[in-house]
């Protein structure tokens, strides 16, 4: 009798522990709304219970295998990356499971990062508050030597140009509250170095040497030249920047000067002041972000301009992905005369649409300022075509029929004041990939151009592969140059390029490339050589 007794009070136990251990895990759905290439995005009812770092879990079979680690948190969803080989899709169910414990802390709301039109293809990672707890600093980055030979029938313009380069960045060195980031470049002709001797920011090129402090969980000062991704547009900043991230918002004050125009040095007498909010959220399948800033520019320390800068970017449809910027002049001073109006400068406008998988259409309008380059590897007739092309409407059409098989056009139309005619232009290339019995890709490239001075057509064939899988890869071009000039000689090229790249061993690579550019009467040559070390 007692044994029975014991056993029915050890079930009775066993069933009350096996029940109380139930009722404290609590299980949480969400629903995988859209996947990117850097975060799955899943929506819940609500995150009240949900903690930055947390791990979601896909059920397979009888198993709970762990999906995503949470790293972006808003009310209602959330963004992480994937663990894994795990496959996900849109749509699936993810779980969490939540044990309640007495709450000492409010939950942290991060917003995640959207899929950005900046340079209109990469996504754009809205950086959380620092946790309390940091992480060691690992100092990554590379430092490389290239060679740039320019040799050719005509006498008097062959040259050898070397370039040195460092860059080096590392978030909380040393698990500190200091930062820092750099990339500078030592670029420079070998006939030339008596002069640059005695010109040195003719060659040295800072493009960004900062240091920042945490002063606080999420407050930052940084010093130095740094760009600034809330307001990108407005370029390198020399001077303090103090940016401070209050829940969904983040705000900052900078005062310093611009870069000069001509060399890219420090120029004192280029003094800017101004300051930005931007407000991030998730909005429908990703973020949406809104940077709004104003500044005012001087030139030797008197008023030279004042405007606002916009700046908006978005997910909110799940196939849509949208980017906006303008510049609007307050005040300007031309020709030392000064007005205050309010003058839109500069403007563009980017919208992608990708239906399904395997097209994507896109467009965009873009009326911003000439790109200065203060380095460029781009033959004539390249710089001719980017120069003509850049500005104005441009549709672009990718589809992909099937896995191995590519299609891209474009099309381009930009009309101007002054222009005596408005310009147009149009591209259209054929890839395919593993192609049989040669392997490697090929591809077949067409660009068409017709402006007020010149019409121009470009033909291109190009056939790349691994020689050795993972360690050398080579791209072999040959492209046909014809240019009609209103107003000149007509230009007709062949332009043969062979490009080989080798990963020496896994930090250490190397490049070396020859591009040969064939006229009736004279011959040009270029090599580039370059080797990299990471770490």
């Amino acid at each position: 009798m007692n044994k029975v007794l014991n056993t029915i009070l050890f079930a009775l136990i066993f069933i009350s522990n096996v029940k109380t251990q139930t009722n404290l895990e609590t299980i949480i759905e969400g629903k995988v709304t859209y996947l990117s290439s850097q975060n799955v995005y899943v929506k819940f009812d609500n995150t009240d219970k949900i903690k930055v770092g947390d791990t979601l879990f896909v059920k397979q079979k009888n198993d709970y295998l762990p999906a995503v680690k949470i790293e972006y948190l808003s009310s209602r969803s959330t963004a992480g990356k994937k663990l894994g080989d795990i496959n996900l899709r849109v749509g699936d169910r993810l779980l969490y499971f939540y044990t309640p414990t007495a709450l000492t802390h409010e939950p942290e709301i991060i917003a995640a990062p959207a899929i950005s039109e900046q340079t209109i293809k990469n996504e754009v990672k809205i950086k959380s508050s620092k946790s309390r707890t940091r992480k060691i600093g690992r100092v990554e980055g590379r430092v490389s030597l290239s060679s740039y030979s320019n040799f050719s029938s005509t006498k008097g313009i062959d040259f050898v140009r070397w370039r040195y380069t460092f860059a080096a960045r590392s978030q909380n060195f040393n698990s500190s509250r200091l930062s820092f980031d750099s990339y500078i470049s030592f670029n420079y002709r070998s006939t030339d170095w008596n002069y640059i001797k005695n010109n040195i920011n003719d060659a040295l090129k800072i493009y960004s040497l900062a240091l920042g402090y945490d002063i606080g969980d999420n407050l930052n000062l940084t010093f130095g030249r740094k760009i600034n991704r809330n307001i990108t547009n407005i370029g390198a900043i020399d001077g303090l920047q103090l940016q401070g991230k209050f829940g969904k918002f983040t705000s900052g004050v900078i005062v310093g000067s611009r870069p000069d125009y001509k060399n890219y040095s420090f120029n004192s007498n280029l003094f800017e002041f101004g300051g930005f909010i931007s407000h991030s959220d998730i909005a429908g399948y990703g973020v949406m972000q809104n940077s709004f800033a104003l500044f005012q520019q001087t030139n030797d320390f008197k008023t030279d301009r004042r405007f606002f800068y916009f700046q908006h970017n978005s997910n909110f449809i799940k196939q849509i992905n949208f980017f906006f910027s303008t510049e609007v002049d307050l005040y300007k001073k031309e020709n030392g005369v000064s007005s205050s109006d309010f003058s839109l400068t500069g403007l563009y406008v980017s919208l992608r649409y990708k239906p399904i998988r395997k097209l994507s259409l896109s467009g965009s309008f873009d009326s911003r300022k000439n790109v200065i380059y203060y380095e460029t590897y781009k033959n004539y007739a390249d710089s001719l075509y980017e120069n003509a092309t850049r500005q104005g409407f441009n549709f672009r059409i990718n589809l992909r029929p099937w896995n191995n098989l590519f299609f891209r056009f474009a099309y381009g139309f930009r009309t101007r004041t002054g222009d005596v005619k408005s310009s147009q232009n149009f591209s259209g290339s054929i890839s395919y990939t593993r192609v049989p019995f040669i392997r490697g890709t090929v591809s077949l490239n067409y660009n068409n151009l017709a402006t007020s001075y010149l019409n121009g057509n470009i033909f291109s064939l190009s056939y790349s592969r691994d020689l050795l899988s993972g360690i050398l890869f080579a791209t072999l071009n040959f492209r046909k140059v014809l240019y009609q000039f209103l107003n000149g000689p007509d230009l007709d090229q062949n332009i043969v390029t062979l490009d080989v790249n080798w990963r020496i061993i896994r930090y250490l690579s190397a490049s070396l490339a020859y591009e040969g550019t064939f006229e009736t009467e004279f011959n040009y040559g270029r090599v580039y050589f370059n080797l990299t070390k990471r770490f």
